[in-house]
């Protein structure tokens, strides 16, 4: 995600088989130098059905191997982070005006017909309805095929998931399977601070009905679309992606470019609204595309898409899509494309948690937008980045000590209680920390750790520590560097 900034930068059986078929899928979709799977990777089977109001239908299958034994497993409800007996509001105050646009605004999902492995399963929801709790008995190793039922009631908000001024935004709309890291099912809560989640790579084949008006920007590949009677049937494939989303207007024109990579050319669509120079913003993306795959390791995948959508911040990054807000600048646009795409190698291809340790990927990120320009040649552009980035982190630094602001890296998302300080800590700093690093090493081989990181991380979830261990090997420890920084 990337925040609507205070500050600008000057930018220039059926079952075995298909979980097979899965892992093949994710050690072939990229370079082979990239890991396999341990285990094969989750699969979604998803029948979605949008009435063209505030109505989504779900069906849903889930087939995933345990890590380890247990007795529940665990799936997030992120629609009733929008719903009324939510513990905590969906927005922070001083976003709300612009957040409902409409008015305040309530949304939910209620869970039906949940069947594991063919038998009508126990079922608990949290309190605050955000976790659904599903009982079983089951050891490490064993297929899980979970099914059920879901109906959607979307708020009216400029929020990842709702019905906003110009788009209909899903995103985490599905029940999705909590991460479990090897000792416990991770059920962190929503926060309208950052992004709250954390997911296993899987693969996604979706059937979307929707109104023939309403243009799809989705994860992955439409495969099919056909019309039926009134509605517009899209058949769509995401295969080993860290999350899946959809965006639909009737609103939407593409503008569709290629990018060049190593690996092959990957097309490249923008489902733009209002954008009056959208062949240069779609253009920046494939650009974008060659410079990381070029400097990180090839883009995996054959597509890349991005839509203009507002999503309550100035832009959203998931599996192989991204979002750009038609409210900003041109500046910022340019900004926001960069940093968007860039989270498809810190985010999309190597996770990491996004929850507890946030600047490994935003920090990393907002680098990345800067590092850019430096690539291309823009050292300029690169010096103004780094100095825009110090600036707003000494914005806080420099409150006074009982404020107690803590600029440490090792924040966890729940610690931060405005935008502003996660934005000085998670993305400035965090730009801040890989700036230094960059002149502590040189740039071959800083670019080189990097690459490294990424192709031994690629499809997993890293921590810290696996950066640390990539600079190692390029020659460099920097563990005090990332402790000077908090990390």
């Amino acid at each position: 995600m990337r925040r609507k900034l205070a500050f600008r930068v000057a930018a220039g059986g059926c079952v075995f088989m298909l979980l097979l078929f899965a892992a093949a899928m994710l050690s072939a979709c990229s370079d082979v130098t990239l890991p396999a799977p341990s285990l094969p990777s989750p699969v979604y089977t998803m029948s979605v059905t949008y009435d063209g109001e505030r109505r989504v239908e779900v069906a849903q299958e889930l087939v995933f191997t345990l890590r380890g034994d247990a007795e529940k497993i665990p799936l997030h409800l992120y629609p009733n982070a929008f719903s009324q007996r939510a513990s905590t509001p969906p927005c922070l105050p001083e976003e709300k005006e612009n957040f409902y646009y409409n008015g305040e605004s309530f949304g939910n999902i209620d869970v039906s017909n949940v069947v594991l492995n063919g038998k009508t399963a126990d079922t608990v929801i949290s309190e605050d309805g955000g976790i659904l709790t599903v009982s079983c008995d089951a050891s490490a190793g064993d297929t899980i095929t979970l099914s059920l039922n879901a109906l959607i009631t979307l708020p009216e908000c400029n929020a990842r998931l709702g019905v906003a001024q110009d788009s209909v935004n899903l995103s985490a709309f599905y029940p999705v399977l909590c991460f479990y890291d090897g000792e416990e099912w991770r059920t962190d809560a929503y926060s309208a601070i950052g992004d709250p989640f954390l997911s296993d790579i899987s693969t996604f084949y979706v059937t979307l009905t929707a109104p023939e008006e309403y243009v799809v920007a989705a994860s992955g590949e439409v495969t099919r679309s056909v019309l039926r009677g009134e509605d517009r049937v899209t058949e769509i494939s995401a295969e080993n992606v860290r999350d899946f989303a959809l965006f639909l207007s009737p609103d939407f024109e593409r503008e569709t470019v290629s990018a060049e990579t190593a690996r092959g050319d990957v097309t490249v669509t923008y489902f733009y609204i209002s954008d009056e120079d959208a062949s240069a913003t779609a253009a920046l993306a494939a650009r974008a595309v060659e410079t990381f795959s070029a400097a990180f390791g090839d883009y995996p995948y054959s597509r890349f898409t991005l839509a203009e959508a507002e999503v309550g911040a100035a832009g959203m990054e998931y599996g192989t899509l991204a979002t750009v807000s038609p409210a900003l600048s041109a500046e910022s646009r340019e900004q926001t494309v960069v940093h968007e795409t860039a989270h498809q190698w810190w985010f999309g291809v190597v996770g990491s948690d996004q929850i507890r340790t946030p600047w490994l990927d935003e920090g990393l990120t907002e680098f990345s937008a800067a590092y850019f320009h430096l690539l291309n040649g823009d050292t300029a552009a690169y010096t103004a980045a780094v100095s825009a980035a110090r600036d707003y982190f000494s914005l806080y630094t420099s409150l006074p000590a009982a404020i107690g602001f803590d600029g440490s890296l090792s924040r966890p998302v729940s610690s931060f209680l405005t935008a502003g300080e996660y934005t000085a800590v998670v993305y400035c700093n965090g730009l801040l920390l890989f700036d230094t690093l960059l002149s502590l090493t040189g740039r071959s081989a800083f670019t080189a750790a990097l690459a490294d990181y990424f192709e031994t991380c690629a499809f997993s979830v890293a921590a810290p520590s696996d950066l640390a261990a990539a600079f190692s090997r390029a020659g460099f420890d920097i563990l005090p560097v990332l402790a000077a920084y908090g990390a």
